[in-house]
């Protein structure tokens, strides 16, 4: 019986690059990233990169709690400017979030409002290979961070999925991240649930 995989149903489609997936996909444990952690220069920046692809409630993740059209527009829903954790007078984040919030305020996370594309057709899946290709004229073949990959040296672990399967967004022409499968929330010793 020929199984299809996530990895074979994405080149036949040709979203991902195939030279990408079948040579340089690697899957690696939390373990793995962790015991490698050291060899990274304590200079270098890091992009985390927080993609929800289920159903998730824009408006009350960065609350627009100074703006009275938010609080018309859903009276049951909205949260009271004393209840957000303020960025600035204007917008806060959800009551939910405080490590966001202490990261925001150490200078250490940027909250990107209002991105888009042009001429939205409203489509979930065009939507999202847009996302994952940066291409929104044509279909792609590549990810955004594939391609930067392939420019940064091919290093897998330079973009880590924390997820069972490698992202489009991954996969570049000649190598792509890595994907570390987290299903039982595995995470390292000295961290909290606070802090994720």
């Amino acid at each position: 019986m020929d199984v299809l995989t996530r990895r074979r149903f994405l080149v036949a489609s040709g979203v991902v690059g195939a030279t990408a997936l079948a040579g340089g996909a690697a899957a690696y444990r939390l373990s793995d990233l962790l015991a490698t952690a050291g060899d990274r220069d304590p200079q270098a920046r890091t992009l985390v990169l927080v993609t929800l692809y289920g159903g998730n409630d824009g408006l009350n993740t960065v609350v627009p709690y100074a703006d009275p059209a938010y609080r018309d527009a859903r009276p049951d829903l909205a949260y009271a400017a004393e209840e957000v954790l303020r960025l600035d007078d204007g917008v806060g984040l959800n009551p939910a979030l405080p490590g966001l919030h202490r990261a925001y305020g150490a200078g250490r996370l940027a909250v990107v409002r209002g991105v888009g594309y042009p001429k939205p057709d409203r489509s979930h899946f065009r939507s999202m290979d847009i996302w994952h290709t940066a291409q929104p004229d044509r279909p792609g073949t590549t990810g955004w961070l594939g391609r930067w990959l392939d420019r940064a040296g091919g290093d897998p672990r330079l973009a880590v999925s924390f997820e069972p399967a490698l992202p489009p967004l991954l996969a570049g022409e000649r190598g792509a991240g890595a994907s570390v499968p987290v299903t039982d929330r595995e995470t390292a010793p000295r961290l909290d649930a606070e802090t994720l």
